[in-house]
């Protein structure tokens, strides 16, 4: 049997589009999954590979059950290719994940149907209790993860969400998590190599307020004024961790007055953040990368907490990645050492700050 990626068939996790019937995943780890009995499952899933060079074409993990690994990772390299996902010898009852693990800078992941050998899905897995939501860059999106230093370009072959420390969190909580993150973007410039010009084309502040602006601009040449917004009532995390200024700190560097200006934006969005979930706490962080701004997000807080006491926020700071122990991933990028040191710190802050056991 035939059955389309609706609501009523999959749990969805993340932001995802759907329009004429595809349920397109856009971000890192957006992912649908579903259950049946049965002795087969296959997707057929689209995606737009001649518009991208092999590198960045888009990946997906499979996941069987309650598996932390995948039982296969798949690139898309077709425009429309039928992907098998589980096969059995015998009846067996499943839970299958299809989770995106590429970014929604580049090629994307349209899935069109499931097809199953028996005549009805079961309902899909139920919500878990906790949720939490995860704003980020490439760090979050687990960006060159499996990539050394002496990488010459990026290929999206080496990036996994569930090597950084983003899913690693979420697991650990044992939560549902939506993420909204972006290579090489920040709150008032994207990463730049040289120059004194903010590069403000493409913020995340942006980025958050639409259900995947990557796609409706590149996929379906959609202007601006026709990118779907995202309905945050769709998702209300109890958690929200914001991990930013990486990529700003490329443009504001020591300048005392740019630094002040990131800060004004950067407590900005954690207004409109609060205004959209008023009912969840924030935990910021900073440090893995790069440490320019630490002091500056740290402030911040500060001073947005000063300012609205009736919000629950702290800042994390995280240690500087160690190359001579950790390694070093793709454009210096952190390895899954780095990411499980702060995801250990991470759960550990939202533990205490959630008071979850």
């Amino acid at each position: 049997m035939h059955f389309l990626p609706t609501e009523d068939h999959v749990k969805v996790s993340g932001r995802t589009i759907f329009r004429d019937n595809v349920r397109y995943l856009g971000y890192s780890a957006t992912s649908i999954s579903f259950c049946f009995t049965g002795q087969k499952a296959q997707a057929v899933i689209i995606s737009d590979p001649a518009d991208w060079p092999e590198e960045h074409h888009a990946w997906i993990g499979i996941f069987i059950n309650d598996a932390t690994e995948p039982a296969k990772r798949v690139e898309l390299t077709r425009l429309r290719q039928t992907v098998d996902l589980f096969e059995s010898e015998i009846p067996e009852t499943v839970t299958i994940t299809i989770m995106k693990y590429s970014e929604p800078e580049y090629a994307i992941c349209g899935i069109e149907e499931l097809i199953i050998d028996t005549e009805e899905l079961l309902p899909p897995p139920a919500p878990k209790k906790r949720k939490i939501q995860i704003i980020g860059d490439s760090i979050t999106c687990g960006y060159g993860v499996e990539g050394s230093a002496s990488d010459e370009l990026h290929n999206t072959a080496v990036e996994n969400p569930t090597k950084s420390y983003s899913v690693k969190t979420a697991r650990a909580l044992d939560a549902d998590f939506e993420i909204v993150a972006w290579n090489g973007k920040g709150v008032i410039s994207a990463y730049i190599e040289e120059g004194d010009q903010a590069d403000d084309s493409w913020l995340v502040p942006m980025l958050y307020e639409y259900t995947d602006a990557g796609c409706c601009q590149q996929f379906f040449h959609e202007p601006p004024s026709l990118w779907e917004k995202w309905d945050h009532t769709r998702f209300e995390p109890d958690l929200i961790t914001v991990y930013l200024g990486t990529n700003d700190a490329s443009y504001t560097k020591n300048y005392p007055e740019r630094k002040k200006a990131f800060s004004l934006v950067y407590q900005g969005f954690l207004r409109n953040i609060h205004a959209k979930h008023p009912h969840a706490k924030i935990l910021c962080m900073l440090g893995t990368m790069d440490q320019t701004l630490c002091s500056t997000v740290q402030h911040a807080v500060k001073e947005y907490a000063k300012a609205n006491e009736d919000v629950a926020i702290k800042y994390l700071q995280l240690p500087l990645q160690d190359e001579e122990k950790d390694g070093i991933g793709t454009f210096w990028h952190p390895t899954e050492a780095t990411h499980q040191k702060a995801s250990e710190l991470v759960v550990a802050a939202a533990k205490k700050l959630m008071d979850w056991e």
